[in-house]
């Protein structure tokens, strides 16, 4: 008993397409756009860091049901500062035209996908597709509001460029049971995220994101033999280290 109720997780993490649900925020696709962010994750009294780079490569056709291509790649980071994009564990999607309308699932536009190891591209399925570390919370995490406040604007400096961004914060709570045979475990999620946005930013805008997760799980009925667990916390932070219009291919061998 002690140990399924420790086992509950809190919710998915944060990224680049953790909004893209939100009419607050805005969305488009355009050929060429491109944005990298570096990442933060502390959680447990551990921290770690990243750097992602997600671009558009256009379309694969003229027609208006043409899958948009895009490149989503790890970076690595050299003495100077610069960032370099990794083959290594990149993927390549081709999906639906409808991502651009908010409609299904962002697992549902998936049309194609391609992991790159050892230098070699590989296919990946859908179910593979939700056991990538890359790409399992893009895929899976459907976030939506329960309410949205608008902050006073903020101005953040991205690259040179100046940028006066609006500023919002999400709040979403969810509650998940499971059924044992002392009673059940109810699992309360509570996210709220904090999000400095600029139309200029290719996708969802997304300038600087701030993501509080707390989770907390009790036994009901209570029980004298076992204790709820402690509540589980979680901060993510998403900020954008550059971007443009003038992404190219960097995954070759893809057809």
């Amino acid at each position: 008993m002690l140990v399924l109720l420790a086992a509950a997780a809190p919710a998915a993490a944060l990224d680049v397409f953790t909004l893209w649900r939100q009419p607050e925020v805005p969305l488009r696709l355009e050929e060429g756009a491109w944005v990298d962010y570096r990442t933060q994750v502390m959680t447990g009294g551990r921290r770690r860091h990243g750097l992602t780079r997600l671009a558009c490569l256009g379309r694969d056709g003229q027609d208006e049901n043409a899958s948009w291509i895009l490149e989503i790649l790890p970076l690595a980071e050299r003495d100077d500062g610069s960032l370099v994009p990794v083959k290594e564990d990149a993927v390549r999607l081709e999906v639906a035209p409808a991502l651009a309308e908010r409609a299904g699932s962002l697992l549902d536009n998936v049309r194609r996908a391609r992991q790159w190891r050892g230098g070699k591209p590989t296919d990946l399925s859908l179910e593979q597709l939700r056991e990538n570390p890359l790409l399992a919370a893009s895929l899976e995490d459907e976030f939506v509001a329960d309410s949205v406040e608008t902050k006073h604007p903020t101005t953040r400096v991205v690259g040179g460029h100046e940028l006066l961004c609006d500023q919002l914060v999400l709040t979403a709570e969810d509650t998940d049971t499971s059924d044992l045979p002392a009673g059940r475990v109810i699992q309360t999620t509570v996210r709220e995220i904090s999000a400095a946005v600029h139309a200029d930013v290719p996708f969802l805008g997304l300038v600087y994101v701030a993501e509080r997760v707390r989770s907390s799980s009790r036994l009901d009925p209570p029980s004298d033999r076992f204790r709820d667990p402690p509540p589980q916390s979680r901060v993510e932070i998403m900020e954008l280290v550059g971007f443009g219009d003038d992404a190219k291919p960097v995954l070759t061998g893809s057809d």
